[in-house]
């Protein structure tokens, strides 16, 4: 996968506190991978899911809907990984 040109605006606060967030929800995410709690780490891609509409339809920021997909699209990888991983 190609790395992402679109970068953080650490000038702009709603960068700052959504890079905050992302990065919060990607730790959980991780944690409740390696505590065996599936459910739990979907929870968490929901919540990245949902990052992602407020930053499109409410901040209508462009750069961080596209931050925020990415974030999606990792956390997704992860748990498909995992459902290979349980069904071997």
């Amino acid at each position: 996968m190609a790395n992402s040109t679109v970068q953080f605006d650490l000038t702009n606060p709603q960068h700052v506190a959504m890079r905050k967030l992302m990065a919060d929800i990607y730790a959980r995410h991780v944690e409740a991978h390696s505590q065996g709690l599936p459910l739990m780490a979907l929870r968490y891609l929901g919540m990245a899911q949902g990052l992602e509409k407020v930053a499109l339809y409410v901040l209508a920021d462009h750069t961080l809907t596209q931050l925020c997909f990415e974030l999606t699209c990792s956390l997704h990888g992860m748990d498909s990984i995992a459902r290979i991983e349980v069904a071997a």
